[in-house]
């Protein structure tokens, strides 16, 4: 009878064991992520500007060993500096609107870690805010956007992670004075044409959420 209750033990045991490390199913998956955009390559942009933030939002779904398909879209604000327009008077501020469609692979590291691979390319919509002596000053343009980004996350719950993202991304848009309504930058300023594409280099903090259903067991074990 003991005999029988430890080898009914051990098979229980095994069994939980071999639950825990089985890793989630494919499924939908939502992920947000708080960023921040620092521009590079750029140095007017960069004197001329401030990094704000920004945030993203995406659906995306595991078609073929982590290989999987998504769409979203980011917003993005940069603050003008009105210093640097001196002795001008200005002030404002840059939104960036992008969309774009996904493609990602993602592998476990481990029962509570995995990593992300993904590159997108979309659209980018600009528009330049200014307020100067001459009034309020609005311009509008678009652009080709890609990216690739890396991202590690680590799991909370069954279907909960959390996690940091770095990227690159680059968009089709260019710097000049008239995107501001002036003729010219301050002289400190070398802008002999315009200036682009923007180029940025991204760090973020997110979530990813898969929309399954929950097995009963502890955080991040499989």
């Amino acid at each position: 009878m003991r005999a029988c209750t430890l080898l009914l033990s051990i098979a229980i045991s095994s069994l939980v064991l071999a639950q825990r490390t089985r890793f989630p199913e494919p499924s939908l998956t939502a992920k947000g992520t708080l960023t921040l955009p620092l521009p590079i390559g750029i140095p007017v942009f960069t004197g001329l500007t401030e990094s704000i933030g920004g945030i993203d939002a995406c659906v995306q779904y595991p078609v073929w060993k982590g290989l999987g398909f998504g769409v979203g879209g980011r917003a993005c604000w940069f603050g003008i500096e009105e210093r640097a327009f001196a002795p001008q008077t200005l002030s404002g501020e840059i939104f960036r609107a992008t969309y774009f469609g996904k493609v990602q692979w993602e592998k476990y590291t481990g029962k509570r870690t995995f990593i992300e691979l993904a590159a997108k390319v979309g659209l980018s919509d600009f528009r330049y805010t200014s307020n100067s002596d001459l009034g309020k000053f609005t311009f509008k343009e678009q652009g080709l956007h890609t990216g690739a980004q890396f991202g590690l996350y680590l799991h909370a719950s069954d279907n909960l992670a959390f996690g940091l993202q770095l990227g690159y991304e680059r968009d089709q848009a260019y710097l000049a004075p008239d995107r501001f309504n002036l003729d010219e930058f301050p002289p400190r300023f070398v802008l002999d044409a315009p200036e682009g594409p923007y180029d940025f280099f991204t760090v973020g903090l997110g979530f990813s959420t898969r929309f399954s259903k929950s097995e009963d067991e502890g955080p991040g074990e499989w």
